[in-house]
């Protein structure tokens, strides 16, 4: 072997061994849209403010996941409309997802309990067999667009990290 083969063939050698490994295939996930609930009692009719915060939470729950690049979002056919853990229900969710492709789905639902309180719970359950791998009841401070952003950060990072899609 000449000077410069050895060379090449010691070059070719290093860059296989520090080449970054393959990066895992993303998990394909659809994200129901979240159920809200007011029980905070407060006479202030706050629907379309929290229409519009439910929404946005679940849109930037999406993007957080896709975000991550461990996730492949799968949008559902009924995103667009109600197409949550309530309404249609678990059982078409499911259908739903796994006819698009999806191997989990997201479902969740926020429930205001005070002006100062909050919760977000989450529950990623597999389309085959209707079990859920990970969930979470998180509570945040505060009825505003930040406080129910924040939720959804910290939610999105929850699942990706903690949830274990293989398998």
């Amino acid at each position: 072997m000449t000077v410069h083969a050895s060379f090449a063939a010691v070059v070719l050698g290093a860059m296989v061994a520090i080449s970054p490994a393959r990066a895992e295939p993303a998990v394909p996930v659809a994200v129901a849209n979240f159920d809200f609930l007011d029980t905070s009692g407060e006479p202030v009719d706050q629907s379309d403010t929290h229409k519009r915060r439910l929404k946005a939470l679940s849109d930037f729950l999406r993007d957080q996941l896709a975000a991550s690049g461990k996730l492949k979002l799968v949008t559902l056919p009924c995103e667009a409309s109600q197409c949550t853990a309530a309404n249609p229900g678990f059982e078409p969710l499911a259908r739903q997802a796994k006819q698009a492709g999806a191997r989990f789905v997201v479902i969740g639902a926020v429930e205001k309990t005070s002006t100062l309180i909050g919760w977000v719970k989450y529950s990623v359950l597999n389309v085959d067999d209707q079990r859920a791998i990970c969930g979470e009841l998180i509570t945040y401070r505060g009825d505003t667009d930040e406080s129910w952003r924040r939720a959804a950060k910290f939610s999105a990072g929850q699942i990706v990290n903690r949830c274990q899609f293989g398998g």
